[in-house]
């Protein structure tokens, strides 16, 4: 597809984000993964500005950005190159095929850090509200478990070392808990624990997979994507397992929740059979979805 109808489409998405909220002063704006272009890339959609551009433009996987708290820089995962197999075989490109590292980009895409250079992957990074810290997913350790650094990748910490695989870490608004998904007792769960791997506590059990929390800007809620009843719809909850709700429910699969800045919606991604990942919206006091016109997930906003 051409860069001007992915620019197209992800103008459209603005207009779709204008529509649902008053509210929509978005510092920064709202961060897609896409493969609108026949790669994996970046992008960024500024509704305070009524602007929408791709961020990312290299050969290799470029996805899962997180804002720096003063929305001047993204941490992502990069694979920055051709996927290739342990004995050379180039790869199709696909998420799970890649090397993926950690780099620090502007919002123009330039890059300002390597952050980490392994044979292993790296990946889901997520800054901390306070800009020092960025927490992140690697399988390292021969497990997949979740990790701190300092911004400028020293003083790597391993936070987790359970017997399942660990995922998807997210910051809680005051930086004081790490919300991550687990299958360390089987069924994949929501736990949170402090930034320094202390004091880890199960959210979620029962019937299903819950999995890919995400904080309200309040810090009062996370956000997740659950199968209770046999299909991925988003859900959120209390941060101490009360209060779940099931926020979307469609015979499609909704995956990939992400708060806006005021807490009034919701974005995700639904994937219909056979389809792409398309972005989508929820207004959380009506419960209207209204689709974003883009296809990819979110991941920051």
């Amino acid at each position: 597809m051409q860069v001007w109808r992915v620019l197209i489409l992800l103008a459209l998405t603005v207009a779709t984000l204008s529509g649902c909220s008053r509210n929509n002063q978005i510092p920064g704006g709202l961060l897609v993964s896409s493969n609108l272009t026949g790669d994996w890339e970046v992008f960024v959609v500024d509704s305070e500005h009524s602007l929408a551009r791709q961020v990312t433009d290299e050969i290799g996987l470029d996805m899962e950005g997180s804002w720096s708290p003063d929305g001047e820089k993204i941490v992502l995962a990069s694979s920055r190159g051709l996927c290739r197999d342990v004995d050379g075989t180039l790869l199709d490109g696909d998420q799970g095929d890649c090397d993926l590292e950690l780099l620090i980009v502007g919002p123009d895409g330039s890059v300002l850090a390597e952050l980490t250079d392994n044979s292993r992957t790296d990946d889901q990074p997520a800054w901390s509200p306070d800009g020092t810290r960025i927490a992140f997913r690697s399988d390292r350790t021969d497990d997949v478990e979740i990790f701190v650094m300092d911004v400028d990748g020293e003083n790597v910490e391993q936070l987790t070392d359970s017997p399942g695989e660990d995922w998807t870490p997210t910051w809680s608004p005051d930086g004081s808990l790490l919300a991550f998904a687990s299958n360390r007792n089987g069924n994949w769960d929501l736990f949170v624990m402090r930034p320094d791997g202390t004091e880890v506590r199960q959210i979620t059990d029962g019937v299903g997979d819950h999995w890919l929390p995400a904080w309200s800007p309040d810090g009062s809620m996370l956000a997740f994507t659950g199968n209770r009843d046999g299909n991925w719809d988003i859900f959120t909850v209390r941060p101490d397992g009360s209060g779940l709700q099931q926020v979307v429910t469609h015979p499609a699969s909704d995956s990939e929740p992400v708060w806006s800045p005021d807490g009034s919606l919701l974005a995700f991604a639904r994937k219909q059979s056979g389809g792409p990942l398309a972005l989508m919206l929820v207004e959380l006091s009506s419960g209207k979805v209204s689709d974003g016109n883009v296809d990819g997930f979110p991941t920051d906003w």
